[in-house]
């Protein structure tokens, strides 16, 4: 089956994801491989969400990381749902072809919510107005509040004409007063304190048929409780169920919310830490741990770690954040976990973020 036959196949041409979907086979032919080998699977699963987005996100968020695992020589036996699906069990079954180890992954995302996505699609829509005013310059956006968010998303939507305007005639006033590479900062009116964007010229734009765009700073979102979340994941019966016996079990996360990063999981993973020395049994019972803190931690050794990658990526770092467990009952070998934590996308450049 030929790649664009392939995508059609998965999605039954009901997604308007096919096409992103396409780019990402083009991109790796090992990948273009699992799919081809495992087309059924993936096409039952993705016809079960109704193709509603978030939930195919959730599908794709599973063969992501089998996509990221086949960039490795010694991954290239990665299998889908091997153990079945009757039963709860990991997602991939991954095979070191030059030791022979084996191991599972069972794959989450956290998901944004409906006021992230209300906030991104604003953002996209004053983004694309903006870029199309013809300029020499660039510009980003700086969105900071002490009002709660749903307030702030409220106020920009309601608003989205006048701030269109102010930097519309702001844009085309100064296409021609600043120097190349200076930069010039400006809140727009009725959000003075709170949103600032910024003009710059950069020194090698070739074309002043288009505005660029750079992109900002929107950390409106963070609640300083994200590592609750992570803490939901781990302490996930379902979760650790699905941990094989007597192997390495890996929970791999992944995310398309801004506000989840790699101190949010340490800080879950501490945090449940002592509330299983406190002997908070009430905490691990409402989470479905019947023994409370003995329960959760007897289904724990069979969690050999914890595999995160964040949206934002690699900046002075790995791009995959390991957290393994000492206490687990099969450990994860030293040279696996390096493998894991460094895997990345051909030339980093992740294909799956068209979706």
């Amino acid at each position: 089956m030929n790649t664009v036959d392939l995508g059609e196949y998965i999605f039954e041409g009901k997604s308007h994801f096919t096409k992103s979907f396409l780019h990402v086979l083009k991109s790796s032919s090992r990948f273009e491989g699992f799919v081809e080998c495992y087309r059924d699977k993936i096409r039952k699963k993705i016809r079960a969400t109704n193709y509603d987005n978030d939930t195919v996100k959730d599908v794709l968020a599973e063969i992501e990381w089998a996509y990221l695992l086949l960039q490795v020589d010694r991954f290239s036996r990665v299998e889908y749902e091997s153990y079945g699906t009757k039963e709860q069990n990991p997602d991939l079954t991954v095979t070191d072809v030059q030791s022979g180890f084996v191991f599972n992954i069972e794959s989450k995302r956290i998901r944004c919510t409906d006021l992230e996505w209300r906030f991104e699609a604003w953002k996209q829509r004053l983004a694309r107005q903006v870029i199309a005013i013809p300029s020499k310059l660039a510009f980003s956006m700086d969105i900071d509040s002490f009002d709660t968010a749903a307030e702030l998303v409220d106020r920009l939507e309601a608003k989205t004409e006048d701030v269109v305007s102010y930097i519309t005639e702001t844009v085309i006033a100064l296409t021609d007063e600043i120097p190349p590479g200076s930069e010039k900062s400006y809140f727009v009116p009725g959000f003075e304190g709170v949103f600032e964007f910024k003009l710059r010229t950069p020194p090698r734009k070739a074309s002043s048929d288009y505005t660029s765009y750079y992109g900002g700073s929107f950390p409106i979102f963070y609640t300083h409780k994200e590592y609750m979340k992570f803490g939901d994941e781990i302490c996930d019966p379902k979760h650790l169920g699905q941990m094989r016996p007597d192997m390495v079990n890996i929970l791999a996360i992944s995310t398309d919310s801004n506000t989840h990063d790699s101190l949010d999981l340490g800080e879950a993973v501490a945090n449940l830490a002592e509330l299983a020395a406190q002997h908070s049994d009430d905490f691990f019972v409402k989470k479905g741990f019947e023994g409370g803190s003995a329960d959760f931690a007897i289904q724990l050794e069979r969690l050999s770690g914890i595999l995160f990658r964040s949206l934002w990526g690699p900046i002075d770092r790995a791009p995959n954040i390991l957290w393994c467990n000492n206490k687990a009952k099969c450990l994860i070998p030293k040279d696996i976990g390096s493998i894991l934590q460094v895997m990345d996308y051909p030339e980093s450049t992740n294909p799956f973020k068209a979706f």
